[in-house]
């Protein structure tokens, strides 16, 4: 088996690498990526990197020459996803890839309008119709992204402004979708199933907030707004509304894919919990307490840095 690994040089993808050479050797796998220079310390160790970009058809179906299983790591550009996973899939089935394993998102059905649930509810009827066996990961909310974005914010400011109600969500490691991404590239019975890679206990953004200040002992405001008052409140940090190449820690963020996903989610659409990685694993998801406090360690004390070079104003 050679195992095609798309978006290699992201997160996402080297942690997967990283698991993988632990079980096969090196000429099994074939990293693709627009950067292949970010994968050199794979390519020393004897893995094949190639370049691909999921707006070239032909750079993808040059990369996918001569793998049999492929782990489609969703695009990052909301809005953009469907036609570059046509692309990549179509590419697929042309170079003779056998199985496609897909990194989508939890909430994803026919009636969920956040744009992030469109574009992987698009992808999930593109690999169905394919032809070519597949298996979808629904990967919940990571645990450190909600710490990352919005932890530092709240923490400066002493507000968590959310449009989310009450809505609840099971976070989940980000290691633990690698995980479970690994165990079904490196294992049988996969084919044409959906798994539900989330927690095992649902958490509201208010739940969040209210452990934050419990953590840290830092009073946080948890303020209700509206669909309007949230993009007010993203407008003030400079976030664009539509899509576009406002890139922080390798996510494109935008308004509309924010908003829409708190609309859904105070909608109850991202109430869901499953067994699916203890399933997987043999053993429970990483509990989020434990993520939080871990990783509250790392965060700057008090102190909201968006991005290296753009600084958020406060929010009063």
């Amino acid at each position: 088996m050679t195992i095609i690994v798309t978006g290699a040089s992201g997160k996402f993808g080297r942690a997967a690498v990283e698991q993988l050479l632990t079980d096969i050797p090196p000429n099994n796998l074939i990293l693709t990526t627009r950067n292949p220079e970010r994968l050199a310390s794979f390519a020393e160790q004897g893995v094949s990197v190639r370049y691909a970009d999921f707006d070239d058809p032909e750079s993808l179906r040059a990369a996918f020459a001569g793998g049999d299983t492929l782990l489609l790591i969703s695009a990052i550009k909301v809005g953009h996803r469907i036609p570059q996973h046509r692309r990549a899939i179509n590419a697929a089935k042309k170079m003779g890839v056998k199985r496609i394993v897909y990194t989508s998102y939890v909430g994803t059905s026919a009636g969920n309008t956040a744009l992030v649930n469109q574009d992987h509810y698009g992808t999930e009827r593109l690999l169905e119709d394919s032809g070519i066996a597949w298996t979808i990961l629904r990967d919940g909310f990571y645990a450190e992204s909600i710490i990352d974005a919005a932890v530092p914010l709240a923490l400066k400011t002493g507000r968590w402004v959310s449009a989310s109600g009450d809505g609840r969500i099971a976070f989940i490691d980000r290691s633990d979708c690698v995980s479970c991404a690994v165990a079904v590239l490196l294992g049988q019975g996969h084919e044409n199933r959906t798994y539900e890679i989330v927690g095992e206990e649902l958490w509201s953004f208010r739940d969040v907030s209210k452990l934050t200040s419990k953590i840290t002992g830092t009073p946080i405001d948890f303020v209700d707004v509206s669909d309007d008052g949230l993009y007010e409140h993203f407008d003030a940090l400079g976030i664009p509304r539509e899509p576009s190449e406002f890139d922080i820690d390798g996510y494109l963020w935008c308004s509309d894919d924010m908003v829409s996903f708190e609309r859904e989610l105070r909608s109850g659409r991202y109430d869901v919990v499953s067994s699916d990685v203890r399933q997987i694993l043999g053993r429970a998801p990483r509990d989020f307490r434990t993520v939080m406090q871990e990783r509250m360690h790392a965060l700057p004390n008090g102190e909201f840095e968006l991005g290296n070079e753009y600084r958020g104003p406060d929010v009063t």
